[in-house]
Order: structure tokens, then C-alpha cells, then sequence
């Protein structure tokens, strides 16, 4: 029985352990810098109006779309105007029937003077008078006429303020700041919103002036975003040359491939080769920590060696590291027991 049990946990020490080769290369070295996603292109949306902003329905951070009503104005202004407007049309029009009615009197005398005088029953003075009088009549119909016009316009132009009152977005974007709130004065020519088109995106990060000879403009970089836990592919794209004079930091600019599912603000890290060097290549399922120390645990001839390492980057789902000297057998996912000196089985 004892035989039994002691060949059982011999073969299940056979299998008890997975490994793989340390693999010497020369990787990439990175470096994160704090990144933030925003828009170049930025819409500041005022009002035409002069008036008390009536309604807001958009918070910052929300996502509009093209024709969406960002605020209104109070429109009790707008309504007096158009009041006026629409009784000056009224007068107008009033003004051209009167006109157009004398005009229409002042034309039958004249064809009525026009005979006596051919049969000699009037004067030719008198016939020049009714004449002139029917002209002066014609004048003051395309007078009323003109007057109707310009009321028509003012009408118009109440009715278009009117509309100005619900201003809504000239683009998809997303409401990134709101310059007044519900029941404060909105002036015309004055952002009340402001909003970044989510169509066009880049990332932009503040680097120290010991770091700028790092970047080169058209370097490919990797943007990560933690909110979204994936990374984009971008370009340098600027290198502002003016810095900071007080913190002497340089402000660096990406173009992504694909910014699809990004939006402005969003937190980010861009992840930028900043050179090579000579690791040791393991995979990250390899590493554990002993005492607070991180390394790996070699197969030393069937002793378990613990190696402490300190990580350099990583290689897709490996880990560079140093303190290895490659070609190692190192042990995968090592059980927390697992003690350095341990004497383990070969696979």
C-alpha cells in the first residue's frame, strides 16, 4: 500500500510542474508619459439673442448630435418684436389698399378729362392738372407698396429671431464645457457652449525637456486608455518647440489610426520606445514575489532556485527581465509553497 502511494505522488510530481525557456533578446524599452485624448476641433456655440437662458437640457460630457437643442433663450422679447412687426404689415397693407383705391379714383378722372378735353369741353391746364394728380397717385401706390416690403422684411426677420431662440448643435460632438447656466443672461456673440467634434481626435502629452529628444515627428507610439482598457496605435504628429518657462515641459501631439470609441478628455498613457536593450525574454506567468521580492524560480537540476529579476518591458504576453542569463529552465505558475532549495521533479 505504501509502494502504491509513494509511485501515486511520484508521478504526480512528474506533472506537478509546467516550464518553459528563458529566451535572451534585445527588446524595446518603454516609457509611459500621461497622455489626455481631446479634439482640435472645438465649437463655440453662441446665441443671437440678447435674453435669460430658459433652458438647458445638456450636462458637460454628454454626446450630441447635429441639429440637438443645446439651450433657449427666453423668447418674451422676441414676441413684443413680432407683435410690431406683425401690426406694421398690417398698417402697411392698409396703407397700399388706400393708396391703390385713390390711385384708382384719380384714373377714372383722368380718362374722364382725357375726352372733354379731345372734344374741347376742358382746358389743357386743367387736363395737366389730372394728369400730374394721377401720377402723384400712381407714386404713392409703389410708395405703400415699398413700405408693405419693408414691414414684410421686419416680419421676417422678427420670425427668424424667434427661431434663434432654441439654438441647437452645428455638429456631433460632446458638450466639454458650459459657460452659463439656466436663468443667467445670454449676450449675443458669447459662448454658451462649447463643444468638441468627436469625429476628429488626437492625444496630446507634456513631456520634461530632458525627454523631447526622445520624439521624432511620424514615430509610431501606443496610446493606452485604462477607462477603455485597450490600446490605440498613433503617430507623433507635432512637437510644439516652444516650452514652458516655468516647468520647462514641451507639449507633444498623437495621431491615431483608429479612434473609434474614444472621446475627449479621456485619461491615457502613451507608451514610447525610447530605446534597446539586451533582456532576457520569460513569460509573464513565470513571475512571482518572495518577501516582497519579485524573480522566478529555475529547475536546477531538480532543485527549484528562486532568481530575483527586476522587469525591463514586455513582449507581448512576455516579460523582459534582467538578473537571468537565458536559456534557463524557469517553472510556470509556481504554487505559492513552492520554497526556494525545494527539490522538484524533472519533466
Amino acid at each position: 500500500m505504501k509502494k502504491l502511494l509513494a509511485l501515486a505522488l511520484s508521478v504526480g510530481a512528474l506533472f506537478a510542474f509546467e516550464y518553459a525557456t528563458a529566451k535572451k533578446e534585445t527588446v524595446n524599452i518603454t516609457r509611459d508619459y500621461v497622455a489626455n485624448v481631446y479634439s482640435p476641433k472645438q465649437v463655440m456655440v453662441a446665441t443671437r439673442l440678447m435674453g435669460y437662458i430658459k433652458s438647458m437640457p445638456v450636462e458637460e460630457g454628454d454626446v450630441v448630435k447635429k441639429g440637438q437643442v443645446l439651450f433657449e433663450v427666453d423668447p418674451a422679447d422676441i414676441y413684443s418684436m413680432l407683435n410690431q412687426a406683425r401690426g406694421a404689415v398690417l398698417q402697411a397693407k392698409s396703407g397700399v389698399l388706400m393708396a391703390e383705391m385713390a390711385y384708382a379714383d384719380a384714373l377714372k378722372d383722368y380718362e374722364r378729362f382725357k375726352n372733354l378735353y379731345k372734344n374741347g369741353a376742358v382746358s389743357k391746364r386743367d387736363f395737366e392738372k389730372m394728369t400730374l394728380m394721377k401720377n402723384i397717385r400712381k407714386k404713392q401706390v409703389d410708395m405703400a407698396k415699398g413700405m408693405l416690403k419693408q414691414a414684410e422684411a421686419g416680419l421676417a426677420r422678427a420670425e427668424a429671431q424667434l427661431k434663434y431662440a432654441k439654438v441647437t448643435s452645428p455638429i456631433d460632438g460632446v458638450v466639454t464645457m458650459k459657460m452659463k447656466k439656466v436663468a443667467e443672461m445670454a449676450l449675443p456673440g458669447y459662448p454658451v457652449v462649447i463643444l468638441s467634434d468627436i469625429h476628429v481626435l488626437k492625444a496630446k502629452s507634456t513631456v520634461k525637456e530632458s525627454d523631447i529628444d526622445k520624439f521624432k515627428v511620424g514615430m509610431p507610439v501606443n496610446i493606452y486608455v485604462p477607462a477603455l482598457k485597450k490600446t490605440f496605435p498613433a503617430k507623433v504628429s507635432t512637437i510644439i518647440p516652444a516650452g514652458d518657462n516655468m516647468t520647462h515641459s514641451f507639449v507633444i501631439k498623437y495621431t491615431f489610426e483608429n479612434h473609434q470609441g474614444l472621446l475627449p478628455g479621456m485619461y491615457a498613457k502613451a507608451k514610447v520606445v525610447v530605446g534597446k536593450q539586451e533582456a532576457v525574454v520569460v513569460p509573464f506567468s513565470a513571475l512571482t514575489t518572495r518577501a516582497g521580492i519579485v524573480g522566478v524560480f529555475v529547475n536546477d537540476n531538480g532543485v527549484a532556485r528562486f532568481v530575483p529579476v527586476k522587469q525591463v518591458g514586455q513582449v507581448g504576453d512576455n516579460i523582459a527581465v534582467t538578473g537571468l542569463e537565458g536559456g534557463e529552465e524557469v517553472i510556470l505558475y509556481p504554487p505559492a509553497n513552492l520554497e526556494d532549495g525545494q527539490k522538484i521533479e524533472e519533466q
